[in-house]
Formats: C-alpha cells, structure tokens, sequence
C-alpha cells in the first residue's frame, strides 16, 4: 500500500456577543430560536507520497486521545465513508460535550485501516481560551457585562451557569464598588442556596452589614425575610458587643409566635430581650391560651417605673392547712416553707379562714398551681416540645398543695351575706363561717367609727343579700 500523507486544520467556531446598554439595564434581546451545533467541523488533504491530491472515497476513522502517545481515548467515530476531491475532505465529529473541559487532547486519524503520525493537538479558537480552568476574561467596557449566558429555557430544572467543586468554592464573586454577586427573578427566587449537611448560605462584612434584605411589596405578606426551620432555630442572632436582634416597626418592633416559646432572647452580659416603641409596647407577649400562661415568665425579680394592671397580683402559697381548698375560699396564713433546692425561695403557707374578724386574712385562693410543671415546661420549650402541660390545673388544693393566692386586685370571693347585706364599696374581712367572707363589723373608738387594724380582706364590688355565692371583691388587705 502506498503511504499517504495528511495535511489537516481543525477549527472551533466561537461567537463573541457585545451588548449595549446603559447604567445597569439590560436590552432586549430576540429569543433564541436554535443553538448551534455541537459537532467539530474537520477539514483535511489527502495526497500520495509524491504530493498529488487523491480523488474517490475513502474509509476513515477518528479518535480521540488524551496523550500525543498512549494513553486512553475519549472518543471513536469508527470507520466512515468519506468522499475526498481533490485531496480536500471534510468531516463531522461529534464527540461527547464532556470531554472538553479544559484538558490536553489529541487527534488520531487512519486511512484505510493505517494509523497517520504523529497524533494532532485539538487546540482551540483563540477567544474559546477565555473559556479554559484558571482563565481571565478581562475588559474596561464602563456597561455592559464581561461575560452573558442566555438560556431562554422554560425547563424548571436546569441553569444558565453551573459550577461545581470537589472542596473549595463552586462559584465566586467580587466587586470592589458593586455587587460581589447579584441574582434576578421577575417570579421566582432570585437567589437560591442549598447545603446538605452545613449552612445554605453564609454571608460576612468587615463594617457593614452581614445581611441586608429589603422589599417593596405593599401587602402585609411582603416580608423582607422569610425563614424556616424544622428542628433548629428559625432565625439565630448573636452579637458579641451589642443586640443580637433588633426591630423596628410602625406596629412591633419584634413580633414572635411559637408553640413553645414567641421569643426567646439570652446574653451573657446585656439584656436577653430589648424592646423599644415611640408609640407603642416596647415588649409584647400573649400565649392565646385559655388559662393565659403565661405572656410573662421569669425566674427573676421583675423592676418597672410603674405597672398598671387588669387582673390580680397572686401569690404562690402552700396549702399548710389540713382541709382541701378551692376557688373563692378566704385564707389565712398559718406559717412558711421554703420550695424544693438550693437557694430556694419561701413561701406562705395558708389555710382556710375559721374565725370572723381575723388579722391573718392572707388572701383569696384563685387557683392550684404546680411549681415543677411550671419549671419542666420551661425544660421542654427549650427542647421544642410542643404541648406544655397546666400549671394551673382545676380542682381543689389538697393539703401540702401549692396553690395562686390573690393578696390584691379583683377575685371571686365565696362571701356571706348572713350577718348583713353586702354592698358594693363595704368593707370585707373573714366571717365565722368557714372560708368566707363578710361585711366587716364596725369599732366605736371614742366617738369615732373604724374597723379593726389588719383585718380588712377588701372592697365588694358587686351586692350580695342574705345568701352565700361567689362575688367580685377587689382584695386590698388592709
């Protein structure tokens, strides 16, 4: 067979697209109807070892290889029929896209069964260089973009961009006076991160502002964040010199609903929770609870310039008596205890009311309460638990029992209007009948009316004539 000798080119078609506009917008741009192919045009001369350019049809084949000499192929057209004219032939490759990403690679050709040397370097179209790992597309053009993917696609899956990395950074950018990296959607996410086992998204600033999110939506659904959480924290803030979380609002300032707790605020050094309002509650809570426990919970003392109320101040007291109580009963105190654990606080102890006129009237029992189930629901909100048990749960209060004692503001008191109408404004201290009350009996002092010191329950606030129920006192515990 005579050896034949080859002369062949490889090109690469690149297109290098220029958008004009201006200040950031972007033009319209007609809608892509087809892409260009994805085969390699091959263009050759065939000749006889003498230079003269061969006629007719000859069976070729091409492959590719990732080394000038051995190595492994990447690619195979097997053997084609290919006409050649005048020694000039040219030949569609179609090679998988995958295989140019960056690396070195060789063509090797054969001509009826012989293999043509040496192999040729697939290099690529100068501007196709831009496209190459580690390359750098530069330009000083004041609009515009340095590089545009336009992928006009309705899929729902896919992208314009992909990267990928083994452990560094997938997709980076920087800007010295803009936008490090800016996305855009006219109705969907125009950023979306996603982590399988560390954070979505991490942002950081030197002086500025970690996050900075805004929107101008006009309905009250417009939030400016959004976030979600299925075992962890919908939002997590910390500060090492200052808030961890503020906010500002025309109606709050921080808003927080949870099955367990709204708001939870800790910190080591400052306030766990701040709330500031020109015109409104600087702090805010509510449960929607039926028992409404409790918009306010803490173990610590409590400071106010002043506190107005609507309801009674109660206290935790234990049933140190040897009958049960229950809503509405006068009480009486009888000694004090100190709660369970170190460093406990003492409580009251009380018992129901047996003498008229007593100067130990303590209170009104307003309700049982349990002190560990107050303290385990605060155990398991911390642990997300759900479904917080009653601390106040209904039924009398055996002896040894803890129990709610109203020692000032509204409460139902079981009163007797045996000895004398009750009307609203008349004084209340105990009567003989157990655990009620009645209008206190008035002293003649030298001429001068009064009761007796320390013996005053309170003030009725509703009538009661000759019968016994339960009525609203205002306890005063004069």
């Amino acid at each position: 067979m005579k050896k034949r000798t080859m002369w062949t080119t490889v090109a690469v078609a690149a297109v290098l697209v220029l958008l004009a506009g201006g200040a950031g917008a972007l033009q319209e741009r007609d809608t892509l109807q087809a892409t260009v192919a994805s085969k390699i045009n091959y263009q050759g001369r065939l000749t006889d070892p003498g230079g003269t350019p061969l006629d007719g049809t000859y069976t070729m084949r091409f492959q590719i290889w990732n080394a000038a000499v051995g190595g492994v192929y990447y690619y195979d057209s097997m053997n084609v029929s290919v006409d050649v004219d005048n020694g000039l032939f040219n030949v569609e490759l179609d090679p998988p896209q995958a295989i140019f990403d960056g690396r070195e690679l060789w063509l090797q050709m054969s001509v009826a069964g012989e293999s043509l040397s040496p192999r040729q370097e697939l290099t690529p179209v100068p501007y196709a260089l831009s496209l190459r790992p580690g390359a750098e597309i530069a330009g000083d053009s004041q609009y515009g973009w340095g590089l545009s993917v336009d992928w006009s696609n309705t899929a729902a899956t896919g992208g314009a961009v992909y990267g990928t990395s083994a452990t560094s950074v997938a997709m980076f950018g920087r800007s010295p006076k803009g936008y490090g990296l800016y996305g855009y959607s006219e109705e969907n996410y125009g950023v979306v991160g996603y982590s399988r086992d560390s954070s979505a998204g991490y942002l950081s600033s030197n002086e500025g502002y970690g996050l900075q999110v805004k929107t101008n939506g006009t309905q009250h659904w417009d939030h400016a964040g959004w976030f979600t959480a299925n075992k962890g924290y919908g939002v997590y803030a910390q500060s090492t010199q200052n808030y961890g979380v503020v906010g500002e609002g025309i109606t709050a300032g921080v808003r927080g609903t949870g099955t367990s707790q709204g708001v939870s605020g800790s910190s080591t050094n400052g306030s766990g929770v701040s709330g500031y309002s020109t015109n409104s509650s600087g702090v805010y809570g509510t449960t929607g609870r039926g028992d409404n426990n409790y918009g306010l919970f803490t173990y610590d003392n409590l400071y106010s310039l002043n506190y107005h109320l609507m309801g009674a101040v109660m206290q935790v007291a234990q049933n140190g008596g040897e009958e049960p109580l229950e809503l509405g009963d006068v009480v009486v105190l009888s000694g004090m205890t100190a709660l369970p654990g170190a460093d406990a606080p003492v409580v009251m102890q009380v018992s129901g009311a047996a003498a008229a006129n007593s100067p130990a009237v303590a209170g009104v029992v307003y309700s049982r309460f349990s002190i560990d189930t107050a303290i385990e629901n605060r155990e398991l909100e911390s642990e997300g638990a759900a479904d917080p048990r009653e601390v106040t749960p209904s039924g009398p209060v055996a002896p040894g029992e803890y129990l709610l004692v109203v020692v000032q503001g509204p409460a139902q008191v079981k009163a007797s209007a045996l000895a004398g109408d009750i009307q609203p404004g008349d004084l209340l201290s105990t009567a003989g009948l157990a655990g009620h009350a009645a209008r206190t009996p008035r002293l003649d002092v030298g001429g001068i009316e009064m009761v007796a010191p320390g013996t005053v329950l309170g003030k009725a606030m509703e009538p009661l004539q000759a019968d016994q129920e339960l009525i609203y006192v205002y306890v005063t515990l004069q």
